[in-house]
């Protein structure tokens, strides 16, 4: 008898999904291009055939950063028309991964699909993501103030008078950054299982989609919060090794530029290929818990319903 795989090896299966990864990797792409637009100018004035520009493409080590300094105190204006352009397309690029998401947590899992079977649950459950992740971030906002800011008081509080070579230093700071990771990845846990209850109840609302995560997740924190952080180290240090690389290479031919295009868009493909086997492993994790929580919700909604005071009780009462 085959049983299901487990979700790391759900996620890894989740590769498979090329088209997935690809649409992710293509809306990334395009909006950097948007972005970029306002600065293409500029930089054909100030690279091409310029000898700050075969600094650059030498990769030297001592006059690019010079000029790279030079560039910004110079071409200030357009710099923060660039950093504009960019705020905007990263919001966007989050409203576009609410849409995606909606999508992602229908059809994973469940055999080849066509794009219509994709775009069409990621409308229906666009509004639903959207709330969700306003409720994210009320609780970041809130659990993460409570911890940096209780946490850093005390740490200061502790480590004011203390000789700045102590050991106390960074055993807090680390103590309070692994704290902040760790909150980070439980409530992000919250928020995309909250998400995916889309996937077992089509018609769920947010909040209750918070109270199914919180309750598919009971008993299980410890190995989620172990999925979250397999994922998020693989996919770091491939896309850091993958951002050494291109930050290393000297675009002195042809070949060299052509690679490193090539590099520039692997560190995006990579980060959409981790997001959709993150996504699978999701999907895989609560295939066995779901039902538990839809059936603890439904039963705390009847019990709520019939503890409550009839027309004729209310009125005796009165």
């Amino acid at each position: 008898m085959s049983t299901a795989p487990g979700p790391v090896a759900a996620g890894f299966a989740a590769l498979r999904n090329r088209k997935l990864i690809v649409l992710l990797t293509l809306a990334t792409v395009v909006l950097g291009i948007l972005a970029a637009l306002p600065m293409l100018p500029t930089l054909h004035d100030t690279m091409v055939e310029t000898l700050a520009g075969d600094h650059f493409q030498r990769n030297d080590p001592t006059k690019a950063p010079t000029d790279l300094l030079d560039f910004f105190l110079e071409k200030g204006p357009v710099i923060d028309g660039f950093e504009r352009a960019m705020n905007g397309m990263a919001v966007l690029g989050v409203v576009l991964q609410m849409f995606f998401a909606g999508g992602i947590v229908v059809v994973l899992g469940r055999g080849p699909f066509s794009f219509g079977q994709f775009f069409e649950p990621a409308r229906r459950n666009f509004w639903h993501n959207v709330k969700c992740f306003f409720l994210f971030a009320i609780l970041c906002a809130v659990v993460l103030g409570v911890w940096l800011g209780g946490v850093g008081a005390g740490r200061h509080a502790l480590t004011r008078d203390l000789v700045p070579e102590s050991g106390v230093r960074p055993l807090t700071f680390w103590i309070l950054a692994l704290g902040a990771l760790l909150l980070f990845a439980a409530l992000s846990l919250l928020y995309d299982f909250a998400r995916a209850a889309r996937r077992f109840a089509p018609r769920m609302g947010a909040w209750r989609g918070f109270r199914f995560a919180r309750r598919a997740l009971s008993g299980s924190w410890g190995s989620a919060i172990a999925l979250w952080l397999f994922w998020f180290v693989l996919g770091g240090v491939l896309v850091l090794a993958l951002v050494a690389a291109t930050w290393e290479l000297r675009t002195q031919s042809a070949f060299a530029v052509i690679l490193l295009v090539l590099l520039q868009v692997a560190v995006i493909l990579v980060r959409s290929a981790i997001r959709v086997a993150a996504w699978g492993s999701y999907v895989a994790f609560l295939e066995p818990r779901a039902g538990r929580a839809l059936s603890e919700i439904a039963r705390v909604r009847v019990l709520s319903a019939s503890a409550a005071p009839t027309p004729t009780t209310a009125t005796a009462g009165l």
